[in-house]
């Protein structure tokens, strides 16, 4: 006779593993499917612009909602509190569009300074082989060529030192198909005031400030943006602070006096 099985007893059922629970339906799809090394920091960090621009946000709407309900000292830490995350943005977003510029234009750099370099080598090459011939009219020619190579020189140093934040001017542009025939050699194009910028900054020695936007269009050197765009909201809203104090001040003055020493004393 076949045996009967025996029926599960209470230290099987403990031993088997628990089911793993299925997703719910309410969970988001994007909570579902991010990768584990796909953090909250990691998040903000590739975004940058998109988080400073919710924190000044947020912090605005507080300012403006609250009004005069906000303690005064609360107030102030918020205002430099939105102070400080508009200067983050603005930099923030400084950066991005620097980026994108240079990846915009990076190929075209590429390719000008490669071809300045090899005119500014059969520049050169030509002086030499000048100065050694040396005969009759020699000193004008070797003149002519030396000044050709001064310019081709210019030429390199605006490929590479043009500021990396503003739109690059292509210097040797040339058509879909074309190619560049000994005829159009000594050809030039480009921004022309950036090229005679770029020959003053080879004299000065301030060429790294001119690739860095630390220059201005007639070459003098910019001051700190950052203290001057920081240091002008914040006399602004310090004016606005005093009178709106003052509003409150002659409010106490008509009720309590108590409170009228201790709201002046705070403000003055």
């Amino acid at each position: 006779m076949a045996t009967k099985r025996q029926a599960p007893s209470d230290s099987d059922a403990r031993q088997q593993p628990p089911k793993r629970p299925k997703p719910s339906t309410s969970t988001p799809y994007h909570h579902q499917q991010r990768p584990a090394h796909h953090g909250k920091k990691s998040f903000k960090k590739a975004h940058p612009v998109n988080e400073l621009k919710s924190t000044v946000r947020s912090l605005r709407r507080l300012l403006e909602r609250s009004d005069d309900q906000l303690p005064a000292g609360i107030r102030i830490e918020k205002e430099r509190a939105l102070q400080t995350a508009e200067r983050d943005l603005r930099d923030a977003e400084k950066a991005k569009k620097r980026s994108d510029v240079i990846g915009k234009f990076h190929k075209i750099r590429f390719f000008e300074r490669q071809k300045a370099e090899r005119r500014l080598k059969k520049a050169r090459r030509a002086v030499r082989e000048a100065e050694e011939e040396g005969e009759g009219e020699g000193d004008v020619e070797v003149g002519l060529l030396r000044r050709k190579v001064e310019d081709a020189e210019v030429d390199l140093n605006y490929a590479m030192f043009f500021p990396l934040e503003r739109e690059y001017v292509s210097l040797f542009p040339t058509r879909r198909g074309e190619e560049e025939s000994e005829g159009r050699e000594g050809e030039r194009q480009g921004d022309v005031e950036m090229w005679a910028l770029v020959k003053r900054c080879m004299k000065e020695g301030t060429l790294a400030d001119l690739r860095g936007g630390r220059l201005s269009a007639s070459g003098e050197r910019l001051k700190d943006e950052e203290e001057e765009e920081v240091a002008r909201p914040a006399k602004k809203k310090k004016a606005g602070k005093v009178t709106s104090s003052k509003h409150v001040q002659n409010k106490d003055e008509e009720g309590e006096s108590g409170d009228d020493q201790t709201g002046g004393g705070f403000f003055e």
